[in-house]
């Protein structure tokens, strides 16, 4: 009887202490070790011979510690809620300036058009949420792990394929609006990510180096591999590596952090590098531009002031709504705070201290927390109404670890010249359906004829969105000039 009642607390311990940590996720991960032991110790005693009385010690004492860690983590959990971030009766206090968020245009149902080369790699009957008057068709589908998309001279979209370790090109060569053939430019990559064109030729980012893939016969495959540099941090938890080139003409690469939140040995990781231009190359040195960033994943230029934009991903395990992500103006030698700080110079409650955060640089404006922004793109270039052309548009990939799940979406932040004008609003939902999301927005970049392109690394395709004022260009596609950022 008393092995029998044990067993049936431990499991009601497990299923309750599960349900609670789910709702208030607690700072620490240990509760859940609680959880799991739990569950283990009632496995273990229903298992046993009855006589064993060292089994039913085992299984009390394990049940006690089982009791601590929970009560620990819960208590925890409510106090970082309640005390140490206090809001308004049981509300989470937002970051100072987080309440930016606008519902936006992104209220009409827009089916996804499927053209008819793409009616067996695409569910038919799937819809986004738009302004009125936009239209998304399929540009590409039956890719695999789709990221971050550059377009070169001749308006061919280069896309990087981390999970198979190819480049692919892909091309629209009837102008329909649809590609009608997708060729690997490269493979055997190490997690290939970032992209950008230079001089005719293409820089991909591997997880610890970057190099340069030359096609000099056309034929739609590159011959020729060079090492740019090797002077990037491989691996970690943020193993991503995003490329671009700026207006002044030398190389930058964003680092992720080795960790959620700690201490870096390495420099070069938390961080965005700079390679200087050395005639038509770059310097294989890296030199750490910005540091605090504890994943910038996305970064882009103004295209009329030529200042540097850069998304942020948050830490985890500060529960549902802290920190912030974030979107930051770019300055040469400023620490943007992580892992000390977040948000307008917010001590991280584990690392964080007030004095030192006030010699970091704020953000420029707070997102959701764990909405994961990634890729962005100003709209200069899209052939649409004036609003879509002054704003940057930023993809958010979705949380993970969320109790309500959040993002799934790519955003629209208007801008009145150089900065934002304050606050930014869905330009595309509902790739989320109640907790379930069939897609997860990655890239954004603007095309050569003036539509809006969109990478899903789960649905594995590329949306082409016509946002309204959208009409067709005059001349043939060509995207006339190399982009100078990494979409």
């Amino acid at each position: 009887m008393t092995r029998t009642l044990l067993v049936l607390f431990l499991t009601l311990l497990a299923l309750l202490g599960a349900l609670l940590l789910r709702t208030f996720p607690p700072p620490w991960p240990w509760p859940w070790l609680g959880v799991a032991g739990a569950g283990l110790a009632a496995l273990g005693l229903s298992l046993v011979p009855l006589e064993s009385r060292r089994w039913l010690r085992l299984g009390a004492g394990v049940a006690g510690l089982a009791v601590a860690g929970l009560a620990l983590g819960t208590f925890g959990g409510v106090w970082m809620l309640e005390v140490a971030l206090p809001g308004e009766g049981s509300a989470v206090a937002l970051p100072r300036g987080a309440s930016g968020y606008m519902q936006g245009e992104a209220e009409v149902a827009v089916g996804v058009e499927v053209p008819p080369n793409m009616e067996d790699l695409f569910p038919r009957g799937r819809t986004l949420l738009a302004p009125r008057g936009t239209r998304v068709n399929l540009y590409a589908a039956g890719l695999s792990g789709t990221r971050m998309m550059a377009w070169d001279r001749d308006g061919a979209l280069f896309v990087s394929s981390p999970s198979t370790g190819w480049v692919l090109r892909v091309r629209d060569r009837d102008g329909d609006g649809a590609a009608d053939e997708v060729l690997t430019f490269a493979d055997g990559l190490n997690r290939p990510h970032g992209l950008a064109v230079h001089r005719g030729t293409l820089l991909v980012a591997e997880t610890g180096r970057i190099v340069r893939l030359a096609d000099p016969d056309g034929d739609g495959r590159a011959e020729r591999v060079e090492t740019v540099s090797d002077d990037l941090p491989a691996g970690g938890m943020h193993w991503t590596r995003t490329l671009g080139v700026g207006p002044d003409g030398a190389l930058y690469a964003s680092a992720g952090s080795s960790c959620n939140a700690c201490q870096e040995e390495d420099p070069r990781r938390a961080a965005i590098l700079r390679f200087a231009p050395q005639g038509e190359a770059f310097s294989p040195t890296a030199e750490r531009y910005a540091w605090g960033l504890r994943n910038a994943v996305g970064f882009t230029w103004h295209p009329a002031s030529g200042d540097l934009w850069a998304t942020e991903n948050g830490r985890d395990l500060l529960g549902d709504d802290l920190p912030p992500d974030e979107l930051n103006r770019i300055v040469k030698g400023a620490d943007y705070g992580w892992p000390y700080c977040f948000g307008d110079r917010q001590p991280d409650p584990s690392l964080g201290d007030a004095a030192r955060c006030e010699a970091t640089e704020p953000a420029a404006m707070p997102f959701q927390a764990h909405s994961a922004p990634l890729g962005l793109a100003f709209g200069a270039g899209l052939r649409a109404e004036e609003r879509f052309t002054t704003s940057l548009f930023v993809a958010f990939h979705g949380s993970w670890n969320r109790t309500t799940p959040t993002g799934y979406k790519v955003v629209r932040v208007p801008f009145d010249g150089p900065r934002p004008r304050g606050g930014y609003e869905d330009l595309l939902a509902g790739w989320l359906q109640s907790s379930q999301a069939w897609g997860r927005p990655v890239g954004v970049s603007v095309g050569p004829d003036g539509a809006l392109y969109v990478s899903d690394d789960r649905a594995g395709v590329i949306y082409r969105v016509r946002l309204p004022g959208w009409s067709p260009p005059e001349a043939p596609t060509s995207s006339g000039t190399e982009p100078s950022e990494a979409q």
